[in-house]
């Protein structure tokens, strides 16, 4: 046992600073030791610091203290184990669920898998069937491209990091790629006749039915309307028709889709004995969408008898000979043309009328 020593590690007790006009003063706390015994004396390993008359540890003013180290936060300088928390190491890695999108053939499609944790660079794959068109960059994580076909998608996706011991994170998504919404027309509608009933119809494809028309620029000929769900009816007292005009058609998906087409309407003069073909072209048509269109002809108090004499309809489609009604499913896109006539029967003499015509299928 040793007595009187002065301890020289006073600066790295705890205890209170006080500082006035420049200068501090240090009031170390001394109560959590011993105190020394009436002889000065302390236990082995021990000092005693008489001007207090506490007993502090040897090791505190020769070295780091040896033994078991206490609980801790972080990492000491003593010499046993540490009793800090261990390194927790990178975060773990997820792959965000949030998937992309909905998308829309033939237009520009991106996406971005997002990633959190982990050690960077990643390295993404996938399994299952892409939507056609579209590719995904394993280095970047980047679905892109433009669409083929509308429909639905299911694939995995896993990203790999570049730890030490390398996480893995995978998920499940899905993509649903829309039919582009396409304003089939006519481009030209059919004639009108001045002072007579006037009835025709716009048609749409793709997007998600029902599909909601409306005039975008220009105007209508006096008397003839434009309506909601594409019908054109009236009837027009006046003029020979108008310029060109635009109509916009949007769908019922969320977000909609919109498109406009620019189409035009004129009139036509017929006698009474003479046979007219009103129509002057055909809506577009989808490869696998139903498609119907009326051929219009006058006059119509008499039976009328249609034929297509040259060429051949798209696969898929067929003429009603009664009604002039063309419908089907077109199963092979393409440009066709084709010609019917349109015969009247009844009180007046037969006199054909001849149609060119040009369907594209798309």
């Amino acid at each position: 046992m040793r007595q009187g020593l002065t301890w020289l590690g006073l600066a790295v007790l705890l205890g209170v600073v006080t500082c006035t006009g420049g200068a501090c003063t240090f009031q170390p706390n001394l109560s959590r030791f011993p105190a020394c015994d009436a002889q000065g004396a302390c236990a082995s390993g021990w000092t005693c610091l008489a001007a207090e008359g506490v007993c502090l540890p040897d090791c505190g003013e020769r070295g780091p203290c040896t033994g078991e180290e206490p609980s801790g936060m972080g990492t000491d300088g003593g010499t046993g184990a540490d009793g800090g928390d261990p390194d927790a190491g990178p975060a773990q890695l997820v792959l965000i669920p949030d998937g992309p999108g909905p998308g829309t053939e033939t237009v520009s499609y991106f996406h971005r898998f997002q990633v959190n944790g982990g050690t960077p660079p990643y390295t993404f794959s996938t399994t299952g069937e892409l939507p056609p068109g579209l590719s995904f960059d394993t280095q970047r994580g980047e679905l892109s491209g433009k669409p083929l076909t509308a429909g639905d998608s299911s694939f995995t996706v896993e990203v790999v990091d570049q730890g030490a011991e390398p996480q893995r994170s995978s998920q499940q998504f899905s993509v649903r790629i829309r039919p582009v919404l396409h304003l089939a027309g006519p481009d030209v509608l059919a004639y009108f006749e001045s002072g007579k009933d006037y009835v025709e119809t716009l048609s749409a494809t793709g997007g998600k039915p029902p599909y909601t028309f409306e005039l975008s620029s220009g105007a209508l000929p006096p008397g003839i309307v434009l309506r909601g769900n594409g019908k054109l009816d009236g009837a027009a007292y006046a003029g020979t028709g108008t310029p060109p005009f635009e109509v916009r058609v949007t769908d019922s998906d969320e977000p909609p889709q919109s498109r406009v087409r620019r189409l035009q309407l004129t009139s036509i003069a017929c006698s009474g004995s003479e046979v007219c073909i009103k129509s002057s072209a055909l809506p577009d048509a989808r490869v696998g969408s139903a498609y119907t269109h009326s051929l219009q002809s006058t006059p119509t108090s008499v039976t009328w008898t249609w034929k297509r004499v040259s060429a051949t309809l798209p696969p898929g489609l067929a003429l009603n000979a009664e009604t002039g009604v063309l419908s089907g499913t077109p199963t092979q896109a393409g440009l066709y043309e084709f010609n019917v006539t349109a015969t009247a029967g009844g009180l007046l003499p037969p006199s054909p009328s001849t149609l060119t015509v040009r369907l594209t299928v798309y």
